[in-house]
């Protein structure tokens, strides 16, 4: 049931139907990426820009530079405008590729033609998957890493440049996203400065730094920290949103970077806590930065995903019902392999039992599929979409809220006696 990308060895650079383009902004210099038709001929990659405004086509000949993501290769090319032969060339190539019906629509008056040479021999990276779509088991990762931690950073950071675009085009991740946000905001105040863990590029910050006086966000990923302070200065954001490169089993040391050293409310989302290995540790170091009768909501990826088994056993994949079983997990991260913990909630919520109570437990999602299955359900949204209902009335309840994909915990500090 995972939408999975062909190897590279099986597909040509001219039969490969669509490219991804990852281009800087004009004037945030931040990645920008576009899935983009072209032609590949004697060497050279040849786009029409349908849109004569096209951001994608305007980054590309502003900086003269660009990258192209074909499955697993990534190619550094040169850009230029094409002359109006090769752009006659171009369209000729276009139609025989994607047929006249779709050139005639689509490109017959782009003005805009890209020539892309490659300035250097393309480099690999592991083609983005769906996260159970892994090709590296754990005692292979184990013999290969040392550090643990120094690996799941170097998964991340070669995911960054590419994260927000593959979050962001994914339906199910968008709507955890926007739930998540929302229980969140239930409990925030205007003047509350917020810590995260495990910001990532800090969409979320950015998001409800809006609604608050401000977000000190962490990850452990330097350049999932840099893509966020350049987004920092881009958005002229400074004194709102603060970083730190920071662990959730070191998060005490936020203490600095809040006021008072103390916050009322943090929070993790996306299942950032799953790649922490100590996560007992986690607990006491949150109980040191968040006031007593405060507030922690996270989200965990669970042991078991009911929708998951469903899924798999409608189309007889048995062997595929409960991957979660044993635990540490491997899992896809920007095509980058790396283990997961995941957990039961009951188990979970026993690590913050001594410091924490649980004020309300939400399966995110509970009757919608996994992430990675998206697409799957996208697909048959039309017909499907009293899920999205259903969701609502039932996520909040048990047992409904124990057997999604995840679990939204909203944890209150213990007040001292």
């Amino acid at each position: 049931m995972t939408i999975q990308e062909p190897s590279a060895e099986r597909v040509g650079l001219g039969s490969a139907a669509t490219v991804k383009l990852v281009t800087r902004g004009r004037t945030t210099g931040l990645p920008h990426v576009a899935v983009v038709r072209f032609v590949h001929r004697d060497g050279t990659f040849y786009l029409l820009a349908g849109k004569t405004r096209s951001d994608w086509a305007l980054n590309a000949l502003a900086s003269g530079e660009a990258k192209l993501r074909l499955l697993e290769d990534v190619y550094p090319v040169s850009v230029s405008r094409a002359t109006d032969g090769e752009r006659k060339q171009a369209l000729g190539l276009f139609s025989k590729k994607y047929g006249r019906r779709l050139t005639d629509e689509w490109y017959s008056r782009a003005e805009l033609c890209l020539r892309l040479e490659q300035t250097s021999p393309p480099t690999r990276r592991g083609g983005v998957r769906g996260e159970n779509d892994v090709k590296t088991t754990l005692a292979e990762w184990r013999s290969k890493k040392g550090n643990y931690y120094l690996g799941v950073a170097e998964a991340f950071d070669s995911a960054s440049e590419e994260y927000d675009f593959t979050i962001g085009n994914n339906f199910i991740n968008s709507w955890i996203r926007e739930r998540s946000i929302a229980e969140l905001l239930l409990l925030t105040k205007r003047d509350d400065v917020l810590l995260e863990i495990g910001c990532g590029t800090g969409s979320e910050a950015i998001e409800i730094s809006r609604r608050v006086a401000g977000v000190v966000a962490t990850d452990i990923s330097p350049e999932m920290i840099s893509l966020l302070e350049r987004k920092i200065e881009a958005r002229k954001l400074h004194g709102k949103v603060s970083t730190a490169r920071l662990g959730a089993s070191e998060i005490s040391l936020a203490a600095g970077h809040l006021p008072d050293g103390r916050t009322r409310v943090a929070y993790s989302f996306n299942g950032a806590l799953n790649c922490e290995p100590n996560i007992a540790q986690v607990p006491e170091e949150l109980s040191r930065v968040i006031e007593d009768g405060g507030y922690f909501v996270c989200s965990i990826r669970n042991s078991l995903c009911l929708t998951e088994a469903v899924v798999h056993g409608a189309v007889l994949q048995f062997d595929r019902m409960a991957p979660r079983k044993k635990q540490p997990i491997m899992v896809s991260v920007g095509g980058t392999d790396i283990p997961s913990y995941y957990y039961r909630p009951s188990r979970f919520a026993e690590f913050f039992s001594p410091y924490f109570r649980v004020k309300r437990m939400i399966g995110l999602p509970t009757i919608l599929p996994p992430a990675y299955l998206s697409d799957l359900y996208f697909s048959a949204r039309r017909v499907l979409s009293i899920a999205e209902r259903a969701e609502k009335a039932l996520a909040g309840l048990f047992p409904f809220n124990r057997f999604g994909d995840q679990t939204l915990f909203v944890f209150q500090k213990e007040t001292k006696g």
